[in-house]
């Protein structure tokens, strides 16, 4: 294990120094590193979620989100350790000379904490960021290796030989409490501090995708029970389902079984920003550790909890109950809706009762809970809303009201309808290597994924200047599962013409959306402009469009060159109803059009 070396190197190394330097400098210094240390961990989530705000959806610069979390961390460490060894410079002037061996001792006493305390905080910063999941031989959570009783379970996995994050964990948790006590104390939201910023790290791609969110990715729209706080189902009955009527095996943070507790399951709905970026896009990719709860009892005790099992649409449209019951279960969000629910359970122990929730380091309060929390008598009740839908979706249909003033009428019935287009093609095609020169995300060489770019289409588009080889040419947008790729044509001999209707008079900074029969939306997530010069293309199916004033504007001057189209990423197969501006609807399709392929 690589990291175990690097720590037995570091701690050596760093004890060694402050023993030379005897033991009242090494006081000193333990004390600016404790003080360092709990600056630090004070800044940490605050300044990681600002690091995560400013990192931007793509570009050079968008690697900060993956290593938000570890820089807050380290850089407050760092900053605050060199202000106050100033500071202590400028008021100490000279050394205490101490008998040698008291020097040896004491300065190998203050040393060795100053070593474990900086080397504890490197381990839990780099475990924080996004790396692989084996990065340097150590995974502190893993998967149960207890495959009758708990397969799948996150449980505390290994140890350093010098365990410096466990160590900083319950020093930092009980200075919090204690010393240096808050009145939100460390201990109480991270009882698991050494395994929390790793958990983000398991994902999909041995770690590769995205570990942080911003607090605007999502928002519990409702939460239910099932059983009581005092355990009054079984565990057994509580982790069977509708599809595996044998219990889940489920153990612990601590790798122990649960023996009595309920189960506590919160719907959340994911917004277009939580979706995977660059190659990945398009869909919400959550892990069972990367969301978990922290519970508490009534001696004010707190344990940290990660999910047993999701809720989620399944490929064949209908929701579904997932367990979390093996080594890498990643689940995936299907088809193309703006708002994506999941729901996930967790068996919380008796007399517990959650207090918070942490997806992908966004932290949410459970205490005053803003949503419907409701109760379930069994689990078959359920499995029975789970299966109808209303779980995630809510019992009654969406409802939708907007502005008709201006809206056009188009048939939807037709085969083909007129200002649209269904399919991932582009009209025109460029190279790999052009494409890859002007920034965009390619997926298999061929498709593009992501990104913005302009083209000149004398020199970089069209079939004069693409290979004919169609390995290496790109004239297709990657999507995913269950989606379907809907192009609006918006130029000015089209229904939905920016320069005409309800299109032409539509507030610029609001959500262009399709609507289908069922209320569902699914915001632009990019356009295709052309003229007789560029070829401009934006195709961010992790990111939506803010609004019209996010696309190339069009001239009533230049009627005839322009064209535009609008992209829309919806699920494979349903009825589009409507296309709106904010409030305002543009297009009404009647009767709605099956967005098939």
């Amino acid at each position: 294990m690589i990291l175990n070396l690097v720590v037995v190197v570091l701690v050596l190394s760093v004890t060694a120094v402050w023993v030379l330097r005897g033991a009242f400098s090494s006081m000193l210094h333990m004390l600016c590193v404790i003080a360092a240390g709990a600056m630090a961990f004070a800044l940490w989530e605050p300044l990681s979620m600002m690091l995560v705000g400013f990192s931007p959806e793509r570009g050079f610069f968008s690697f900060l989100e993956g290593i938000a979390w570890g820089v807050g961390l380290v850089l407050p460490f760092v900053i605050t350790l060199l202000v106050l060894r100033l500071i202590s410079d400028k008021l100490v002037t000279g050394n205490i000379k101490n008998w040698g061996l008291i020097d040896i001792v004491f300065g190998f006493i203050f040393g060795i904490n100053t070593a474990v305390i900086t080397a504890g905080i490197l381990v839990i910063a780099i475990g924080s960021m996004r790396l692989p999941s084996n990065f340097l031989g150590y995974q502190p959570l893993w998967y149960s290796e207890d495959r009758a009783e708990g397969q799948g379970s996150l449980v505390r996995s290994d140890r350093l030989w010098i365990p410096v994050d466990r160590l900083v964990s319950a020093a930092y948790g009980g200075l919090s409490t204690g010393t240096l006590s808050t009145s939100q104390p460390l201990a109480k939201w991270y009882p698991d501090l050494e395994t929390a910023g790793f958990g983000n790290r398991i994902s999909a791609g041995d770690g590769g995708a995205r570990n942080a969110y911003t607090d605007d990715a999502f928002r519990i729209t409702s939460a239910y029970t099932i059983g009581s706080v005092e355990g009054s189902i079984s565990v057994d009955d509580l982790i069977k389902d509708k599809r595996d009527p044998i219990p889940q095996g489920y153990l612990d943070l601590e790798n122990e079984p649960v023996e009595s507790g309920y189960l506590m399951g919160y719907v959340l709905n994911f917004a277009p920003n939580a979706r995977e970026r660059g190659k990945k896009g398009g869909q919400v990719m959550i892990s069972n550790g990367q969301i978990r709860i922290v519970a508490e009892n009534e001696d004010g005790d707190t344990v940290a909890i990660h999910p047993l099992a999701t809720i989620s649409e399944s490929l064949d449209g209908a929701d579904g109950r997932w367990r979390f019951d093996s080594n890498d279960v990643f689940i995936n969000s299907v088809g193309g809706k703006t708002a994506v629910p999941m729901g996930f359970e967790f068996l919380i122990p008796a007399n517990y009762t959650p207090i918070g929730m942490t997806v992908k380091g966004v932290r949410v309060d459970l205490q005053n809970p803003t949503f419907k929390v409701g109760e379930f008598a069994s689990i078959r009740d359920r499995d029975l809303k789970i299966t109808s839908g209303a779980l995630l979706k809510g019992d009654t249909k969406k409802t939708t009201s907007f502005n008709m003033g201006e809206v056009k009428v188009v048939d939807g019935s037709q085969r083909t309808v007129e200002g649209v287009i269904l399919g991932d093609r582009l009209r025109k095609m460029m190279s790999t290597t052009t494409a890859k020169s002007q920034g965009l995300i390619l997926q298999r060489d061929t498709l593009i994924a992501d990104g913005q770019a302009k083209f000149d289409i004398k020199s970089q588009m069209g079939r004069n200047n693409t290979p004919t080889d169609r390995k290496l040419r790109v004239d297709k947008f990657a999507i995913g599962d269950r989606q379907q790729l809907v192009q609006i044509d918006v130029s000015p001999d089209m229904p939905a013409s920016m320069l005409d209707g309800a299109m032409r008079i539509a507030a610029t900074d609001k959500p262009i959306k399709l609507i289908d029969t069922e209320g569902d939306e699914y915001e632009a997530i990019g356009f295709i402009y052309e003229d007789d010069k560029i070829v401009e293309i934006r195709y961010t199916n992790g990111s939506t469009l803010k609004g019209l004033s996010d696309m190339p504007s069009l001239s009533t001057s230049r009627i005839g060159d322009q064209k535009l189209r609008i992209l829309f990423i919806v699920s494979e197969g349903v009825e589009i109803e409507y296309l709106l501006v904010g409030d305002d609807a543009v297009l009404h399709f009647q009767p709605a059009m099956p967005a098939n392929p």
